[in-house]
């Protein structure tokens, strides 16, 4: 007969997983157990405030108010804002104190649960619009076709190695994606997390 050894292992991190994250107008975070509703968690703040989430959030679109019957999700980042938020569109200066508030939220709240392991950084996320043809004109030698980049060879005057090649090669992809259109959303970034 063989000694086998029983262990039971609970997770505390589950517990947290269980709660929608509000940060509130003042940029406090309230963690709500769910199930709970918009109105459950509007009825706690002042009358002229709203509750967005933070996914629906897009750059130069008008901001989506939640209705008041639908249920928070777990671990998901909601923001209370003023009323009068609603008829203006998302600048980008917006979309960046979210963030700092969310961020700092997040961190503070982590500081008051001991919890200083890892670090929480939200920031606001390119969302490419493939829809979009790329140009064929470009700019500088440079011609856009797909990915690959050619140039004009007769502005170089000397050769050069491989790495600088594949510097400049991946240099000039991060460009077509800066020119490309883009839809800007507030979404969460873990550290360490390996980005899709």
């Amino acid at each position: 007969m063989g000694s086998c050894f029983s262990s039971d292992f609970i997770d505390y991190s589950v517990v947290d997983q269980f709660t929608a994250k509000v940060i509130s107008v003042n940029g406090n975070l309230c963690e709500y157990p769910i199930p709970i509703t918009v109105s459950q968690v509007l009825a706690i703040e002042t009358s002229s405030c709203f509750l967005c989430d933070s996914d629906r959030l897009f750059f130069d679109d008008y901001i989506p108010a939640l209705d008041s019957s639908e249920e928070l999700e777990a671990d998901q980042i909601y923001f209370i804002l003023p009323t009068s938020r609603l008829q203006y569109r998302l600048a980008a200066n917006d979309m960046a104190a979210l963030a700092v508030r969310a961020s700092t939220a997040l961190s503070q709240s982590l500081k008051k649960n001991g919890r200083r392991k890892n670090k929480i950084r939200i920031s606001p996320v390119l969302e490419l619009n493939n829809n979009l043809k790329l140009r064929k004109e470009g700019f500088d030698g440079y011609a856009y076709d797909g990915f690959k980049t050619s140039m004009d060879k007769s502005r170089i005057g000397v050769s050069r190695s491989g790495s600088i090649r594949k510097l400049q090669k991946s240099a000039s992809r991060r460009s077509k994606f800066a020119i490309r259109s883009f839809r800007m959303r507030l979404g969460t970034i873990y550290e360490g997390s390996a980005v899709e």
